[in-house]
């Protein structure tokens, strides 16, 4: 079985690559660039192996090429353009290209080549405004207003997903997934949007005093529960439901996060804020939004958050000295 990785140099493929390594499968991932030479480094020290194929999903003639060389049994799509206000304001028309159609020429690529089963990453972008609305956000009743091209686009994309499963027969399952932090988060110069946990975290090495709003504490999701969640989708080869959230279902700690890097770094300085405008950190972040209910992955498939409070804090910077001893 060979899975094809779309977007597979970014922070959640990296996940994804190291999980189903792993796992004992094998690996093909689509991306313009590589990953960085230190990730390389490491996955060679770690024996997770991978095949690389420069591409756009944007471009049919590089799914193509692809599909021709490789037998792809099955897809995690999870290559997108996560783009600021000023990504946005200069390059919507990209922005659509990549997030919307995309995913249209996956979805014929994967009926054209018999494709057996294919994940769709979405995102709680979509929500916008309402995210707020109910304190549990809910797959299907919770209401979606999304404000950005990027959300927008990721709305269109879900619904075509929905869509080419209804009356295309194709195996597809649309996860919306929290916001991500974890191993491997790096700029990749399509993800404008850096987690509060990293950007935090590089505040702290360098013994800043930092401003952030307080309700930065939202459904961020480390990356390696992201990675296990859609393996157990994979792994049962078919879903139940066209769409599922994949999140921790609770509001991440802020200030437990803050105040263990304080203890590891003490020249570290923090303090909370109503005003955005007063943020030192965090200002371009997404919306507040309550958590996403994840009832339906843990019925479906027996999904639990793994990495939480202390865990996932020790693991991020143990893994964080693991990439520096690399240089």
């Amino acid at each position: 079985m060979t899975i094809l990785i779309t977007g597979g140099a970014g922070f959640i493929g990296l996940n994804l690559i190291e999980e189903l390594s792993r796992l004992g499968k094998t690996l093909v991932i689509l991306s313009p660039s590589d990953l960085p030479s230190k990730f390389q480094q490491a996955f060679t020290q770690k024996n997770i192996s991978y095949e690389y194929v420069q591409g756009r999903v944007d471009v049919e003639g590089d799914l193509h090429k692809l599909f021709d060389q490789y037998k792809i049994s099955k897809i995690i799509h999870a290559a997108a353009i996560t783009a600021d206000q000023e990504r946005e304001l200069n390059h919507t028309k990209e922005i659509l290209e990549t997030n919307l159609m995309g995913s249209v020429n996956l979805f014929e690529c994967a009926l054209r080549y018999s494709v057996d089963q294919l994940i769709q990453l979405s995102s709680g972008s979509i929500f916008g405004n309402v995210g707020t609305h109910d304190q549990l956000i809910d797959e299907v009743t919770s209401p979606v207003l999304p404000e950005t091209v990027y959300g927008i686009s990721k709305l269109a994309a879900e619904r075509l997903a929905i869509r080419y499963r209804k009356t295309r027969g194709l195996n597809v399952t649309t996860v919306r997934l929290g916001l991500g932090y974890g191993r491997w988060e790096y700029d990749t110069g399509h993800r404008d949007t850096l987690s509060l946990p990293l950007q935090a975290y590089w505040s702290a090495i360098r013994g800043e005093s930092i401003v952030l709003h307080e309700s930065g504490g939202t459904d961020y999701i480390y990356g390696t529960d992201i990675a296990k969640g859609l393996a157990l989708i994979l792994a049962k080869g078919h879903s139940p439901e066209p769409l599922y959230h994949l999140s921790s279902g609770n509001t991440w700690p802020l200030e437990f996060w803050l105040h263990n890097l304080q203890k590891l770094y003490p020249a570290f300085q923090y303090r909370f804020t109503k005003d955005i405008e007063e943020c030192t950190i965090g200002q371009n972040g997404p919306l507040p939004r309550s958590p996403m209910s994840i009832k339906r992955i843990q019925k479906d498939f027996s999904f639990q958050a793994d990495y939480l409070g202390k865990k996932a804090f020790d693991d991020f910077i143990l893994h964080q000295e693991f990439l520096q001893s690399m240089n």
